[in-house]
């Protein structure tokens, strides 16, 4: 595959830097190009002055500052990105995962593989 053709940017918001970290090494190792932020403001700040057209965000559930059920309801409601698929990955499950379902293309429980969430990334574009 060549990854300048094929090119998928992912926008990881986590708060862990450590597990921030782990994940944009393995994804850049399939191929993606990976942005990323601590927390939901951070993401809306880098996909509104981002050059490159972020594919999919991938996003913690509770983080500082804004979380990630704001950040999805935030990015569904904006018409720039509001096609933009957004994966919940969270060790807290939903309650309300019919309201989660709304504005996640995808909800994934941690720990969960890194081929189950990759599959899930890629279904989901």
């Amino acid at each position: 595959m060549n990854p300048s053709s094929h090119a998928r940017t992912l926008l990881i918001v986590e708060d862990n830097k450590d597990v921030r970290n782990i994940f944009a090494e393995v994804f850049q190792g399939v191929g993606y190009h990976v942005l990323e932020a601590g927390n939901g403001e951070e993401a809306l700040a880098l996909m509104a002055h981002e050059r490159t057209a972020v594919s999919v965000v991938l996003t913690d559930l509770r983080m500082p500052v804004m979380d990630g059920l704001e950040l999805a309801t935030r990015i569904k409601g904006d018409e720039r990105f509001s096609s933009i698929p957004v994966v919940l990955l969270s060790a807290t499950p939903m309650s309300n995962s019919w309201q989660a379902l709304e504005v996640f293309s995808a909800l994934l429980t941690k720990p969960c593989s890194f081929e189950h969430l990759l599959s899930t990334i890629e279904s989901v574009q």
